[in-house]
């Protein structure tokens, strides 16, 4: 973020919303969301945004860490959409829901009893395909008789608006998790990231190449893309050697080249279930997503 922007958020804060836009450019349990804090952690401005996944109906975390050392009544947070609606706001140690957008309202909540430890997480609930968007958690901090900005958070929610896909394997055996791209845009334009559920990298492809250097150890040496398929769509990525361990809900993510940077373009999830010994072969319960039954024999390099 250059100054010019985040002196446009300063003027912003203090002297409030006008007729033109703020532009800035193009039952969970506390151990799990701390997990999710550790595991998503905030990203300084400039790094691509953590990418969270809800269904329509539920609820999520959108994670932001605040890295500093001041108190919570010396600091102004603001989650919104860049250049646009605001999510939630916090300002002089406590809500200020003023200029909440009406979208949001009644749907916010932040973790009051974890401020003072930097984590300025928001939950939204009752999640609509509509609140599929970019998000930013713009952090400030008293300066004199205003705020000077801080830190910046960027997270991608993605909510698809049907249940995941269900799939499931044996011990030792492999599995296709699918996942198709419904778009027209050559494969060197595009970067696909598998991963759990807003935690662990599964298979990550970019620049037309994998790029395995921030997979997750266990996963190594186990993913497998359908290299012949890509440019008719399917980024299925198959995993071998289960294991029980791998019991999990995987997001196929889809982003496409802007310019110098990646838009979040579509997300798949997956639910991945794994039985004792048994058959090597996996089963795709409702294969409803146009991916050939022969992709399931040849797998590219």
């Amino acid at each position: 973020m250059g100054r010019a922007q985040k002196e446009a958020i300063r003027q912003h804060v203090e002297t409030g919303p006008t007729d033109r836009p703020l532009c800035l450019g193009k039952g969970l349990t506390w151990q799990n969301l701390l997990l999710l804090l550790l595991l998503n952690t905030a990203g300084v401005s400039g790094s691509l945004p953590v990418i969270v996944s809800g269904f329509v109906g539920g609820q999520v975390v959108l994670p932001c860490t605040y890295k500093g050392n001041i108190p919570v009544k010396d600091l102004h947070v603001v989650w919104q959409i860049p250049g646009h609606a605001v999510l939630h706001k916090f300002v002089n140690g406590s809500d200020d829901l003023t200029r909440q957008d009406p979208q949001f309202r009644n749907r916010t909540k932040l973790f009051k009893d974890q401020l003072e430890y930097g984590n300025w997480s928001v939950m939204l609930s009752d999640l609509r395909e509509s609140d599929q968007n970019l998000y930013e958690c713009q952090i400030l901090r008293r300066k004199g008789g205003g705020f000077s900005w801080e830190q910046e958070v960027s997270v991608q929610l993605s909510v698809p608006g049907s249940s995941p896909v269900t799939v499931s394997g044996s011990v030792g055996g492999q599995v296709v998790l699918p996942c198709t791209y419904k778009g027209n845009v050559p494969v060197p334009d595009l970067q696909i990231l598998w991963q759990i559920s807003g935690h662990e990298v599964v298979h990550r492809f970019v620049d037309g190449s994998n790029d395995l250097t921030e997979q997750d150890p266990r996963f190594r040496e186990r993913t497998n893309l359908f290299k012949d398929q890509l440019e008719h769509g399917n980024w299925s990525v198959m995993l071998s050697d289960l294991r029980e361990s791998d019991r999990n809900m995987y997001e196929c993510h889809m982003l496409k080249r802007k310019e110098a940077n990646f838009d979040w373009e579509q997300g798949v999830s997956v639910r991945l279930s794994v039985t004792g010994s048994g058959s090597s072969c996996g089963v795709i319960v409702g294969l409803g997503i146009g991916i050939p039954l022969l992709l399931l024999v040849g797998i590219g390099d």
